[in-house]
């Protein structure tokens, strides 16, 4: 009984213990998976995933913060700098750092005065800012020498000097108004500055700073070298002594005309290169503020203006280039009044007749009206479009705007008349000079441009710029408008007293009344004066034009901006190498022979005549035969498009006359007849 009694107890016993092994064992496991797990975990996220989570955990408190870079120069044809960057000093406060090393409030405080005295600051903002919780803050930015050096000298703890780019002029206002001006953070505002900023502007520099919890810039190290790779030089077509005496000349004659304003600007014909261009009032890029509220702007392609008499030989040359007059004709200027419908147009001085090229030299309003309305407005309007007035010249300057008139269709007798001398219609100073040019280089319009190249740090060529010019006008109208232009500066012509000894001037004067914004009409006290020229006329070296905005002193163009022409001429002339001539080699106005087609014309150019709604399936009319007046028509007529190359009558046509209509083109080449 006794064993039997002893084996039956163990059982539980054993049972129990079993039973305490597994769970051992279960939980043991358990415990080895779970620890298997964290390690596991941990070797991810601290081998495998530990770039990934650094960065993550360093965005939390680094920031990459961008340093304004150095800008690539602007220089001048010579090479002569116009704009440069320099390294300057700027001054920066670590608070915390200020505190921590002068923790007694009168030193610290004594501190504080004698850094407000060396910097020129508030000494109540400065202690405000020596009471701020953060850990960097600049003070002041680019400092003078003498300020670096007195802060040096105190050499207090917290205060350092780290530099950064400061853009400068070292010419000052020269050139102000065609450079513009970069800002703070370097990047262009103004001009050229502006307009060729992607290529100015150098690659970003850029500094690991330290951020706080509050996501405060901590750097208490300073911001070290603010530039990587500088940008790329641009080389104007720009002449620095051109610029200083057009500049010089043209604010001496606004002075002495006490007139609101002046503008001007001078291209080499040949090319469409811009020499000099000025604005007054004008502007020093050093320091720039206020401007915009001075009316400091490049006018003269930011300023349309009614032209007045310096259109004539625009419309005039289109009667020319059409065959409509000719030089020999005479024209009635009706005593200096003249009525049409309910206006009467004046001359400024009383005319019988005359003959076309007196009609340009002395200026007539009447008699200029008088051959336009031979030509017709459409063909005025075609030739004054297609020497590039009422659209965009495409100048690399920012701010140009096109000028306007009324739709052709709107141009009544009245308006035709005021459009045939100058009022009615507006244009910018540029476009008028880039149009005189054609005159002045054989009939070809160049876009005007100011930067000629664009240079890479390592010296590399980045952009070219090269003339880009069609042909508008025949060799044989541009010469004819050039020995006009001459006749207006000898006896009798407006410009008599401009002629330059040595350079003989071809140019023409303009005096137009602007109107009133008050009343609305013209003004009897406001006036636009201008003079525009080039010289010498039979081999034209320089282009000139003027213009001084209500002046009080004088009105008539050639006593208000003539002198301004002649200054700048006579002194550019002998500058650029030109060789002055005797008088016996001055010739004046003549017809001259004329040359064969091919020595006239050259390589076709066309121009694009269009025409909307044109049908298909009709038989192609012969403009055989047919001057440019009446082949528009016809054209019209047909709701044909016209290229139109040469001058005079056509000669030849594609597709030919009579044949099928393949399309809406039609292709003409104009000769002058035998």
């Amino acid at each position: 009984m006794t064993q039997k009694t002893a084996r039956t107890e163990s059982g539980p016993d054993t049972e129990a213990s079993r039973w305490l092994h597994v769970r051992l064992w279960a939980t043991g496991a358990l415990m080895t998976l779970c620890l298997g797990v964290l390690l596991t975990r941990a070797y991810v996220l601290q081998v495998q995933k530990r770039d990934l989570y650094r960065s993550l955990a360093e965005e939390q408190y680094l920031r990459e913060i961008e340093v304004p870079p150095h800008r690539g120069r602007i220089v001048d044809r010579s090479d002569s700098e116009l704009a440069a960057s320099a390294s300057i000093d700027s001054v920066y406060l670590e608070p915390q750092k200020l505190r921590s090393e002068l923790p007694d409030v009168p030193r610290r405080e004594a501190a504080l005065v004698k850094l407000a005295a060396a910097l020129g600051l508030d000494l109540g903002e400065l202690r405000r800012r020596a009471q701020s919780d953060r850990h960097y803050l600049f003070l002041k930015r680019r400092i003078p020498p003498e300020e670096t050096q007195r802060v040096r000298a105190l050499a207090l703890p917290g205060v350092g000097l780290t530099q950064e780019p400061k853009r400068y002029y070292p010419n000052r206002s020269l050139a102000g108004p065609i450079l513009g001006w970069a800002g703070v953070d370097a990047i262009g505002l103004e001009g050229v500055e502006l307009a060729y900023d992607r290529f100015l502007r150098g690659s970003k520099a850029s500094v690991i700073g330290w951020q706080d919890a509050r996501g405060r810039k901590v750097m208490v190290g300073g911001i070290g070298d603010s530039a990587r790779e500088r940008g790329h030089d641009v080389r104007l077509t720009i002449d620095k002594f051109i610029q200083f005496r057009l500049e010089q000349a043209l604010e001496e004659g606004v002075h002495k005309a006490r007139a609101k304003a002046g503008v001007a600007v001078a291209i080499d014909p040949r090319n469409g290169e811009v020499l000099a261009m000025a604005s007054v009032p004008s502007v020093n890029p050093n320091d720039p503020s206020g401007a915009r509220e001075r009316g400091v702007r490049n006018r003269v392609v930011t300023d349309p203006f009614e032209p007045g008499s310096t259109i004539k030989p625009f419309t005039i040359g289109a009667a020319l280039e059409a065959g409509a007059v000719h030089l020999s004709d005479e024209w009635d200027c009706e005593g200096g009044q003249w009525r049409i419908g309910h206006v009467t147009i004046h001359d400024a001085e009383p005319e019988g007749i005359l003959t076309t090229t007196q009609v340009l030299g002395r200026s007539s309003n009447i008699c200029t009206s008088k051959i336009t309305r031979r030509l017709g407005r459409e063909k005025t309007y075609l030739f004054l479009r297609q020497l590039g007035f009422f659209a965009p010249t495409g100048i690399d300057l920012p701010g140009e705007r096109s000028g306007q008139v009324r739709p052709v269709a709107e141009w009544g007798d009245v308006a035709f008349a005021n459009i045939s001398f100058g009022q009615g219609m507006t244009a910018t100073p540029v476009q008028i000079a880039s149009a005189m040019a054609a005159f002045a280089n054989g009939g070809i319009l160049y876009r005007p441009h100011v930067v000629s190249r664009v240079i890479s740090a390592s010296g590399q060529t980045v952009l070219e710029s090269h003339p880009e010019g069609k042909r508008v006008m025949s060799t044989q109208t541009a010469s004819t408008m050039r020995q006009m232009l001459r006749a207006v500066m000898e006896k009798k012509g407006t410009g008599e007293k401009l002629d330059i000894p040595g350079y003989p001037v071809a140019g023409k004067t303009g005096t137009a009344q602007k109107v009133d914004p008050n009343t609305r009409r013209y003004s009897p006290d406001f006036w636009a004066s201008s003079f525009i020229g080039f010289a010498p006329y039979d081999d034209p070296r320089v282009l000139l034009f003027v213009v001084v905005d209500e002046p009080h002193e004088g009105h008539y163009g050639a006593e208000v901006a003539g002198p301004i022409f002649v200054k700048v001429v006579s002194a550019v002339l002998p500058y650029l190498g030109v060789p002055p001539q005797s008088s016996a080699t001055v010739v004046t106005a003549a017809p001259t022979p004329r040359p064969s087609p091919a020595e006239q014309y050259g390589p076709p150019v066309p121009v694009a005549v269009r025409y909307p709604g044109i049908p298909d399936a009709q038989r192609v009319p012969s403009f055989l035969g047919l001057g440019l007046g009446r082949a528009v028509d016809l054209a019209k007529a047909s709701r044909l498009r016209l290229e139109l190359s040469g001058s005079g009558v056509v000669v030849a046509q594609e597709p030919p006359a009579g044949s099928a209509r393949r399309g809406p083109l039609c292709q003409l080449r104009l000769a002058p007849p035998h």
